[in-house]
Order: structure tokens, then sequence, then C-alpha cells
């Protein structure tokens, strides 16, 4: 086979297309790739007028704040929507070209033009000057909006201008903003987070980068001062911005600053009342962050004026039953039974409607509910309990009767209890309560109850060791110590009747309970009195007893009692000021008798017996 011979001039050109290939290739891989972001559309419609204005100036501020817009920004990254296209669009939707469109047009005619951006403006006549205010705003998300600041000038033309530059340089943060918002979508929460930053860093006035600076602080949990502090910085420069709104009481939530919480979730809700979802959720976080009162009204309002609405009329339920607002509970309940068919299936609502009407002084139709919900739901042990409560007046055999189903209800045998105390039974009452506290260990006043019943049967040691576990068990301390303090002054009263150290002593550790719970002039005080009762007859018994180491522990309690009864007396000169000044006088006498009658009979000294026996024996408390 002859082989075909090459000419050289052929080789060469090969060479040349092989090189220039080459260097093709390479330019091809050091190309710059494409945009990171597609191109976005900045729309800029006629600007808003005054009542009776000439419209033509709208129209006018738009095509100049337009065409220097469009020579400002980065033509790689937005495209500023052509005016005469608006128009095209405006006189086909059948508008006047020099119409300023409402914002419900605004979104319509963005759509349209396939915008991702707006500037919703406004151009007014100042004295001798235009102005221009608006802001920027985002139409996949109306709530990330950037405010912009007024441009003022002697002419439209320069305000124009401004208002222009002003526009540019508020865009120069939604590049980072979208790269946050992208980190945030992936789970880079971190990159997400400097991203925002950077757009800041690009627009110091930002209110959109800041908002996903607070998205992303969140996702990073950080703490939720950190977040507050940002909502604020945004709401500085635009206080209804519903993202920092809602953020902002979020983080006070969380903080427990509940006052403030429920200023910024009403302040949320004002942004768009006619969301019903946007109402849903600021009436849950207000109940669920305690703010229960502080939310009533609006909750109560926005459910009257869309009575259709379930979810509020379940909240309105909810917020009047937890603040005993009984008449807006009631209208809230029947409202729920008429419009809910799954309300009257739940006992816990059957049970706090009943409740309500008995509160409400409606006791027929509490009876009436309860008796309903008894039937209704034959297991439920709570509905029961009430029931017996409202119907016992009418038989008697309620309470054994539910004892018999119940035989380990709390509610039943607290009532039981209640029954045989009435009754005379203290023994009977008394076992009784402590059974229903072996059930319910939390029952409101439950060993308040045994105290008084170990009081009523002669055993006040027993009775102060109920007021101990009482407190121990989460009792309201005030309520321990009132308790308490009632009974030790009727100690000491006895105790002034049998005039016995044991007796006084009884006393004093009640008062001395009471005072260490709740200290106030009157404890102190009667505490004072009744160790000076102490002393007084530990100083005489010892005076009398027969053995000399009695007489000496006698002699010493005496003298012990007499700096505490100084410094309870004291405490009382501002109220008890004459029974005070006349128990520290006759104390004053007592104290050198019972140094020298502590030192005779610990240590041999002689007494003064005829003295200390008039002194001791001519004192009354």
């Amino acid at each position: 086979m002859e082989v075909p011979i090459i000419s050289r001039s052929v080789v060469v050109l090969f060479a040349l297309s092989l090189v220039a290939s080459t260097a093709w290739a390479q330019r091809s891989s050091t190309k710059k790739e494409g945009p990171e972001f597609t191109k976005q559309g900045l729309l800029i419609v006629n600007f808003g007028m005054g009542a009776g204005a000439d419209m033509r100036l709208g129209h006018r501020a738009a095509d100049a704040v337009r065409g220097r817009v469009a020579k400002l920004v980065n033509r790689r990254e937005v495209d500023v929507v052509d005016g005469d296209e608006i128009e095209r669009r405006m006189e086909r939707a059948g508008f006047p070209p020099d119409t300023a469109l409402d914002l419900y047009m605004i979104r319509s005619l963005a759509r349209f033009l396939r915008a991702d951006e707006f500037v919703f403006a406004r151009v007014s006549n100042a004295p001798g000057a235009v102005r221009l205010s608006g802001q920027l705003v985002m139409l996949r998300d109306e709530k990330l909006r950037q405010p912009l600041p007024d441009a003022v000038a002697p002419r439209l033309d320069s305000a124009a201008t401004l208002f222009a530059k002003s526009i540019a340089a508020a865009r120069a943060q939604l590049v980072p903003q979208r790269r946050c918002e992208n980190g945030l979508r992936d789970g880079n929460n971190a990159a997400a987070l400097s991203a925002a930053r950077e757009g800041v860093a690009a627009f110091p006035p930002s209110t959109i980068a800041r908002i996903c600076v607070m998205w992303a602080l969140r996702s990073t949990g950080a703490p939720a001062t950190e977040v507050l502090d940002v909502a604020r910085e945004v709401l500085a420069r635009d206080s209804t911005n519903a993202h920092a709104l809602e953020l902002a009481a979020v983080a006070l939530d969380s903080l427990h600053r509940r006052d403030e919480a429920a200023m910024m979730w009403l302040r949320f809700a004002a942004t768009d009342t006619a969301d019903m979802d946007l109402a849903v959720r600021v009436a849950y976080a207000l109940f669920d962050g305690g703010n229960s009162r502080r939310g009533e009204p609006y909750v109560t309002a926005v459910s009257d004026a869309h009575p259709d609405e379930l979810r509020l009329l379940h909240q309105k339920w909810r917020i009047a039953y937890e603040n005993k607002s009984w008449t807006h509970a009631i209208e809230a309940g029947e409202a729920l039974l008429k419009k809910d068919p799954t309300a009257g299936l739940d006992s816990t609502f059957v049970l706090h409607l009943g409740t309500a009407y008995h509160a409400a002084g409606q006791p027929y139709r509490a009876i009436e509910t309860i008796a309903h919900g008894v039937s209704a739901f034959p297991k439920d042990i709570r509905l029961y309990s009430l029931y017996a409560q409202y119907v016992k007046a009418e038989a008697d055999t309620v309470v054994p009767r539910g004892l018999s189903l119940f035989p380990r209800s709390a509610e039943l045998l607290a009532l039981n209890a209640k029954e045989l105390q009435l009754r005379g039974k203290t023994q009977e009452s008394l076992e009784a309560t402590k059974a229903a506290l072996a059930v319910d260990s939390t029952m409101s006043q439950g060993q308040l109850t045994v105290a008084q019943l170990e009081i009523e049967l002669g055993r006040p040691d027993s009775a102060l060791s109920a007021l101990h576990r009482a407190l121990a068990g989460g009792e309201d301390s005030s309520l321990v110590a009132q308790f308490a303090l009632a009974k030790g002054n009727t100690l000491y009263r006895a105790a002034n009747g049998t005039k016995t150290s044991t007796d006084f002593m009884l006393a004093l550790r009640f008062l001395t309970f009471a005072d260490t719970l709740r200290s106030t002039e009157q404890s102190r005080f009667l505490s004072g009195a009744t160790a000076l009762g102490v002393a007084q007859a530990a100083l005489l018994e010892a005076s009398k007893a027969a053995d000399k180491m009695e007489g000496c522990r006698l002699a010493r309690l005496g003298s012990d009692m007499i700096p505490v009864a100084k410094t309870g007396l004291e405490a009382g000169m501002a109220s008890f000021a004459d029974a005070a000044k006349q128990s520290l006088d006759f104390l004053g006498q007592l104290e050198p008798y019972a140094a020298q009658q502590t030192t005779g009979l610990c240590s041999g000294a002689p007494v003064m017996p005829e003295r200390g026996a008039h002194l001791l024996a001519t004192r009354d408390h």
C-alpha cells in the first residue's frame, strides 16, 4: 500500500491550529464564571401624591429616579424595569400613565413584569423644595424592606439624584443578604451569619441584612440578648418592621421580660390586622408567655371582630378562663359549643365551663353542665368531684357514693374530712385529711387543716410539726406564718392563765416560727412578751424547785429569755408603746434578780428570796 506524502505546509498548518486550539482552551478555562445570582428586576412606579396634588409630579419623579438608578447600579446584578414597559402595561389595564398605584396594584405589576424588588415611594412639595421618601421592598417577602432617607432639594432633578443614590447604596446589602438566606437554607449557619454581617458592613443603615443577622443568630444558638439588640437596631430605623417586632418579642419572652414582650407582640399584631394567622400567633404567644392579662383585651376584640374564626374563639376562651373573666369565658364557651363539634367532646372543657358558670353566680347552669359532663365522661374523677361539691346541699349521699367509686380521690377524701369536722368528729376528720394527703401531698392547705385538727385534739406539738410539713410541701409561707401567729397568740393567752414556763415556751415556739417565716412588728412584740412570760415563770419555778439542778436549769432558762424578750419588746415600741414600755421597765427590774438567782442556784451564792418572790408574783402579762 502506498503511503501518502504530507507536505511541510500542511504540517505547519496543523501545528498552528493545535497551538490556537490550546490557547483557546486555556482562555476558556480561565474565563470568569457567570454571576453568583440571577439578575434581579427592580420596579420603580409612579410616586404617590397627597390628595388634590398634581399626579404628573409623581410620574415625573418616578421617571427621574428610575433613569438615575439605572446608571448607578451594576447592570449584571439588577435590571431596572423600563418606564415604557410600565406605561404599556398600565394602559392595557386601563390606567392613565400618571396614575399612582396602591400596594396591591404594585404587587400585581411586579409579578407580571418579573420584578424581584420594588420602590414604594412618595413625592411632596415642601416649602421651596421637593421631598422624596419611600422604601425598597423585596417582593418575595414584603416584610423585608429598607427605609430610604428623605431626599429634599430645591428642584426635582436634584432630589431624584439624591434618592437614586440612596436606592443604589441600599442595594449593597442584598447580595450578602441572599448569601445569608442560602447559608441558612443549607444549614451553614456560621457562614450565613458572616454573610449577613457583611451586608450590614456594606450598608450600615441596613434593615434587610440585619434581619438575616437575627435569623442566623437564632440558628447558631446565640443569647437572646444579642437577637434583641439587633432587633432594636432595626426598629430604630423602621419602627413597624414585622420581622424585627416578632423576633424582639420572642427574645423578650425567653428572657422572661413579660411586660416588654407583651408590648412587642401587640405592636407585631398591629402590622397587619387582616392577617388571621398572625392574630392567632400573637394570641398564643401572649398566653404561653404569661401575658394573659395584657393579652385579653386584644384577643377578645379580634375574636369578636371575626366570630367565625374558631382559632381565635378558642384563644378567647383560654385566656378569659385563665384570667377568671367569667363573662367573656362563658360567651366564648357557649359559642364554641355551637360552632365547634369537638368542644363538647373534651371533658376538661366541660369541667371549666361548669366552673365558669358557678363562679359567675349561675349555679343551675353549673350543675346542669357538670351533670352532663359526669354522664358523658363517667370515668373522669375531676368532673365527679366538682359535681359532688355543687350538689352536696341536695343529698348527703354524694360524698360517700363518690368514695365508693373513687376511693383514692384526694378531693373526695378532703370533702369527707370537712363533713366529719362539721359533725364534731375531729379524730375521724383528721384521719380522713391524712388519707387525702397520702393520695395527694400537694393538696392546698392540707397540712394546715391537719394542724388545726391537732390543735383541737390538744396536740400542739403535732400541730407545729404539720406546719413544718406544710412549708416543706410548698404551701404559701405567708399563710403558714399567719396560722402560726394566730395559734401562738392563743397559746400565749392560755399560758397567762396557767403561769407555767412550759406553756409559755410552747406559745413561744409557734410565735418564733411565725416570725421566722414572716417577720412583722406584731410577731416580734408577741415573741418578746412571751419570752418575758417564760423568764418570769421559769425564775419563779426555780425559786421553788426542790432539786438544785432543776432550779439551776430553770434559772438559766429565765436568764436566757431576758435578751430575747428585750429584743422583741423593743421592736414593738411603734405600735404597742404602752405595753412595751411597761414590760421593758419590769424587765429592767427582773434582769439583776435573774443574774443573782442563776449565780446562786448554779454556784451556791446567796439569793434575795423576799425581793425576788415579790417581783415575780406581782407582774401580770
